[in-house]
């Protein structure tokens, strides 16, 4: 008499899959998801190394419309730059590698005139002016 044991094992446990058959396409899913896991690592570095440009784009698009005040603005900008600059405060005297140090002084200036004295009637033009200097050191530095 047959053993009911081996003759109902391939119902209650089915055999297993033939590794050679499912061996190539499992290293091609591993290729694609690591390359996937590379992608969107490039991807956010990208996106975390424009973050300074954001800003200040942002700031430049505010002043433009004019949503905020003056001195506001003036201490956004001087925000970007202690961010992008890795200062502890904005000063004359401490000029970022890459940047010219009397241009870097008169910048500076013109931001501590525009943060702290009363608002001059073209406060956001020269606001503007300043975003449009900062914008040109970004791609030098």
């Amino acid at each position: 008499m047959a053993d009911p044991r081996n003759e109902l094992a391939d119902i209650i446990v089915p055999a297993a899959p033939e590794i050679a058959a499912t061996g190539s396409n499992s290293l091609l899913w591993v290729a694609v998801g690591m390359a996937c896991v590379a992608c969107i690592a490039l991807a956010a570095w990208l996106w975390q190394r424009r973050r300074p440009a954001r800003a200040l784009g942002h700031v430049a698009s505010t002043v433009a419309r004019q949503q905020d005040t003056v001195p506001g603005l003036a201490t956004r900008l001087d925000a970007w730059a202690r961010v992008r600059y890795r200062m502890p405060r904005v000063d004359a005297a401490r000029c970022p590698p890459g940047i010219d140090p009397a241009a870097w002084s008169e910048w500076v200036k013109a931001l501590e005139q525009l943060r702290f004295a009363p608002p001059p009637p073209d406060g956001y033009a020269a606001l503007a002016a300043l975003c449009e200097t900062a914008r040109a050191w970004k791609r030098h530095v």
